[in-house]
């Protein structure tokens, strides 16, 4: 065997040794944190401190005033996590006792905060845990 054929062995056995971390990495979703108000889509004047996503809970549809996002354990790939959402439409999933807390009209124009794993392709949020500020309403501090 020629060096030609080593070097394609050693490039072979390379890419088997790095591809199941490599995978790993691609398939584990972020967890992430959103900060921010919910309101119906009709009120859509209103915009948030980052971004406005809109969100499928269920079959409704609803706008997310997007005013913080951080990655849990991560620095500096909030933004480029974002722009892998674009368009900014995204599913909200998860337990059943959080999707029926988060659907209640009792949250709608209340600052929450969001945790859950994103699932940028699916464009997916699977919801892990959620946070009402019951003091804030949107638009104070």
């Amino acid at each position: 065997m020629g060096l030609k054929g080593t070097s394609i062995l050693l490039v072979a056995f390379c890419l088997c040794a790095i591809s199941p971390q490599l995978y790993a990495f691609l398939t584990i979703p972020p967890r992430v944190r959103f900060t921010g108000v919910l309101l119906p889509m009709k009120d859509q004047s209103r915009k948030g401190l980052l971004e406005n996503l809109d969100v499928i809970i269920g079959k409704e549809r609803l706008t997310f005033l997007l005013d913080k996002m951080e990655i849990v354990g991560s620095v500096g790939l909030n933004r480029a996590t974002l722009q892998r959402l674009f368009p900014p439409l995204v599913h909200f999933v998860g337990p059943d006792d959080l999707m029926r807390r988060l659907k209640s009209p009792k949250v709608l124009d209340k600052v929450l905060t969001i945790e859950g794993l994103l699932y940028t392709g699916s464009r997916t949020i699977f919801l892990i845990g959620m946070e009402v500020d019951e003091d804030k309403e949107a638009g104070t501090n």
